[in-house]
């Protein structure tokens, strides 16, 4: 993955939400559950990302294009 680089920063943040979150991720520390937050999102964003582009030079087709729940 190469070289990480981390810098402490203060964050205004919902403690809740953050608690919530690092329950449901398993992380152990408010810091982990951060990482592991924006890390989970920039994997979705460059998964949108490629497909957008696939989907460009015609490597996809949508086949939920038709409602199946009409047919039958």
């Amino acid at each position: 993955m190469g070289t990480v680089h981390m810098a402490r920063v203060n964050l205004m943040i919902d403690k809740a939400s953050v608690g919530e979150l690092r329950k449901l991720l398993g992380t152990h520390s408010d810091s982990e559950t951060v990482r592991a937050a924006v890390q989970h999102r920039l994997a979705s964003l460059q998964a949108l990302d490629a497909l957008r582009r696939l989907q460009g030079i015609g490597k996809l087709e949508d086949v939920f294009r038709s409602d199946v729940r009409s047919k039958g």
